[in-house]
């Protein structure tokens, strides 16, 4: 058996800070319903499918809302050696189902950590000019390296726009602490349909399946049978918590 080296114990302490910065931060709000009322509302997704899996019935209830909703795909994949990349086309038919405009900023997927300032400028711009009044985007402690570059970098945005706004972090490959959540009972259909629009993606991976039993448990809770959890501060706030984690 190969014994502990010193780093798997550094490795080991910092992880444990980290946790323990985030639960204070979040475990003393109580979870409450909010409904979705007409914004202007910005989503910085990592990947293209990132913004559906994670909040596609959110995302619903505001295309019935009549709400303006921007889409950023912070990486797109790189082209297959026929040209072709699946993911764009996807995309646009998802941005199609619900409703909502996109751009794509074009940083290399499974790279953002690498670039997080350049991203960081790039939402920044988005924010000032399109002037949302809430900014969606991963849980900085979301468990995957472009999603916690990605809330990093609007970390960033935000403080560089000085968004007044409120920001609600959602969840794709970690659960995060909640302080609220959306009924998106009646539209669950239109989220798995929003989800199977990435066809390259849920080829190999039941990610509708996924999204949906851990909606499915978190409206347990809720008391409704399907619901998406986020969590929500105000610009400020999201701000210090990625500069305390950053400080880690």
């Amino acid at each position: 058996m190969q014994r502990p080296s010193f780093l798997d114990g550094v490795f080991e302490r910092t992880a444990t800070r980290f946790l323990r910065r985030i639960h204070r931060m979040t475990h003393r709000m109580p979870v409450k319903l909010v409904p979705v009322e007409r914004a202007r509302v910005l989503v910085v997704a990592p990947h293209p499918d990132d913004e559906v899996i994670a909040a596609g019935g959110t995302l619903a209830l505001h295309q019935r809302a009549g709400s303006d909703v921007l889409v950023l795909y912070v990486t797109l994949d790189a082209p297959r050696p026929d040209g072709s990349v699946p993911r764009r086309g996807e995309a646009e038919a998802a941005a199609k189902l619900l409703g909502f405009e996109h751009r794509f900023l074009g940083f290399p997927d499974g790279s953002v950590s690498l670039h997080e300032e350049r991203a960081g400028a790039a939402i920044a711009e988005a924010i000032t000019g399109f002037r949302p009044d809430v900014v969606m985007c991963p849980f900085p402690g979301d468990h995957h390296r472009d999603h916690m570059a990605v809330s990093a970098a609007t970390g960033l945005a935000v403080a560089r726009s000085g968004h007044a706004g409120e920001v609600r972090c959602y969840e794709v490959w970690s659960n995060l602490w909640p302080n609220v959540g959306v009924d998106i009972s009646s539209v669950v259909d239109v989220k798995r349909a929003a989800i199977e629009c990435y066809a390259s993606q849920i080829r190999t991976i039941p990610y509708a399946d996924g999204a949906l039993g851990l909606n499915r448990f978190r409206g347990i809770k809720l008391r409704v049978p399907y619901a998406e959890a986020f969590y929500a501060c105000s610009g400020r706030e999201f701000v210090q918590l990625c500069r305390t984690l950053a400080a880690v």
